[in-house]
């Protein structure tokens, strides 16, 4: 096996290129800290760049500028209420810790150059519960890509957009032609689409975040080594001293003073997710993440926690067959989801992670009836809003070709074609539609936080009831995908990775391949990206004292 040698030696190597990871880089690297990090990818940015980009983080400077009122102690409240006690994954030195630094974060890298934008619309997931607030989330600022030179054409993209947007305006999109309002604000983000035309190449999103980032971290020379995969963590006496990397197909053993693992989950191992979750699973996550850094953690003997669990929300298989991550289109009025049997079972405009869990709880409680579960919709769903692609009163041939939609004139027919029980749910919507006349849905309180109305259609009394009674009718088949998997490897509220409950002097974590501060919810828009880029600081910032003369000790 080779061994690095020469230039090829590093103060710190972080494993993986997303968010986390390169906030991480940059931190060591400012501080004068030799700094790689190693891809196993083609691409760089890791499921953060296939993202809406933004960050939950209470009381951030950017918010708070633009008119929120929030505090420490309120944020801690809301997280304690809604997280509960799920064990040290979300201790509360951890929740401290995460709060405390989380504005930190964003004054640092406002102060590298970075532009943030408030998403002052966006509720908290439930704004109801003590410390609730709306507009915690921050979003990065659209970037123009030609910054980066040729790095910019290995960016990781899901698909090319025409123009770019913010994730706290996305909810304009759906509704563009049922207010004045919504049709303007729309039709401001599809303007964007003229910069291209003089040869700005802006991008917004989980591309415009880790572009950002990128830029900052190639001011300060950090390295970027794609389709090197971490085969194995060198551990010596106990210590993290290295890493090897396959690099040009070739083993190459790197010795480093810290290493930073931010590879993401085990999104598409099939078999991790079949022992783990009880699925194959069906994520729209970075197809990269196989969970490589974790089973390398398990095989140390780490300490891990919450495997079972995932960013959960419902998909649908596409005409092109890739899963699509459906938010708005069961929030708005004239739908349901039923299951198999014809029973709702949940608030269809519940946060995706609440609406996944309810899904797998209800497959559970059925005996395997529930997965997949249906999505109905009338005539009135798709003459006003956006599904997808398809534009309201259009649906492309191959929708309805593919199987993607089904069709019919009636909701007897609809069953059949479905294979749902058609009595049962004629009566779940006979029992929907009554709920309708009254304004409240009795049965899940749908339509009862702001949080449910943001994504619903503002000119109903209720923005989310619509009844189900004016065919045609459609229904799309839903399954348990998710942003990516929350559970592995555990760590401390300094991000230092832990066995038997000690931490692993020289060896540190972040994102989606550790357990999760957040526990088993998801308390606001950008929980995800906001504890990876938060802890990868937290993170870099022990390493610097650590390398710098310092002590493993906190």
């Amino acid at each position: 096996m080779a061994t690095a040698q020469g230039t090829d030696r590093f103060d710190v190597i972080v494993v993986g290129s997303g968010g986390g990871a390169i906030t991480g880089a940059i931190v060591a690297a400012k501080h004068g800290l030799k700094t790689l990090i190693v891809e196993k990818g083609a691409m760089w940015g890791g499921s953060s760049s296939l993202s809406g980009g933004g960050m939950w983080i209470p009381n951030n400077p950017v918010s708070v500028a633009a008119g929120l009122q929030d505090s420490f102690e309120e944020a801690l409240t809301y997280m304690e209420t809604v997280i509960g006690d799920v064990g040290p994954a979300s201790s509360r030195e951890r929740k401290v810790a995460y709060l405390k630094q989380g504005p930190e974060v964003i004054r640092f890298l406002q102060h590298e150059g970075v532009q943030f934008v408030a998403a002052m619309e966006y509720p908290d997931y439930y704004p109801d519960k003590p410390g609730g607030k709306i507009g915690r989330c921050v979003e990065y600022a659209f970037f123009d890509k030609r910054k980066l030179g040729e790095l910019g054409k290995t960016i990781r993209v899901a698909a090319e957009l025409p123009m770019p947007f913010h994730s706290g305006e996305a909810h304009h999109l759906p509704k563009a032609f049922t207010t004045p309002g919504h049709f303007f604000k729309t039709m401001g983000i599809m303007g964007r689409a003229m910069k291209r035309v003089t040869g700005q190449q802006l991008v917004g999103l989980g591309n415009a975040m880790v572009a950002h980032l990128m830029y900052v971290a190639r001011k300060y020379g950090v390295s970027l080594w794609l389709n090197s995969p971490c085969r194995r963590i060198l551990v010596e006496d106990g210590r993290a001293v290295g890493i090897e990397v396959l690099k040009d197909g070739q083993p190459v053993e790197l010795r480093a003073g810290a290493i930073l693992l931010a590879a993401g989950g085990f999104d598409h191992n099939r078999e991790m997710r079949k022992k783990y979750h009880g699925i194959d699973g069906w994520s729209v996550g970075n197809p990269d993440n196989t969970g490589d850094v974790i089973q390398q953690c398990m095989e140390l003997g780490v300490d891990m926690a919450l495997l079972d669990d995932a960013w959960w929300g419902a998909v649908s298989i596409d005409p092109a067959g890739q899963p699509y991550f459906i938010l708005w289109e069961r929030s708005m009025p004239h739908c349901i989801v039923v299951d198999q049997l014809g029973q709702r079972y949940t608030n269809e405009s519940a946060s995706y992670v609440d609406f996944g869990h309810a899904m797998l709880e209800q497959d559970r409680k059925t005996n395997g009836k529930a997965i997949p579960s249906w999505l109905i919709m009338e005539s009135r769903h798709r003459n006003r809003y956006i599904f997808g692609m398809a534009m309201p009163r259009f649906t492309p041939k191959s929708y309805f070709e593919s199987g993607y939609f089904i069709k019919a004139r009636t909701l007897e027919e609809l069953a059949q074609k479905c294979g749902i029980n058609a009595p049962n749910l004629l009566a779940t919507v006979a029992r929907f539609n009554e709920m309708v006349e009254k304004g409240v849905d009795e049965d899940f309180g749908r339509g009862r936080t702001a949080y449910d109305r943001y994504y619903g259609d503002p000119t109903y009394p209720n923005p989310n009831l619509g009844k189900i009674e004016k065919g045609p009718f459609y229904a799309v088949k839903l399954y348990p995908g998710d942003l990516g998997t929350k559970g592995g490897i555990l760590t401390d509220e300094h991000a230092r990775v832990l066995k038997g409950g000690v931490p692993i002097p020289g060896l540190y974590a972040t994102g989606n391949c550790t357990a999760s501060v957040m526990g088993r919810t998801y308390p606001g828009p950008g929980a995800t990206l906001g504890p990876a880029v938060v802890f990868g600081y937290i993170a870099a910032n022990h390493m610097v004292k650590l390398l710098k003369g310092g002590s493993d000790a906190a």
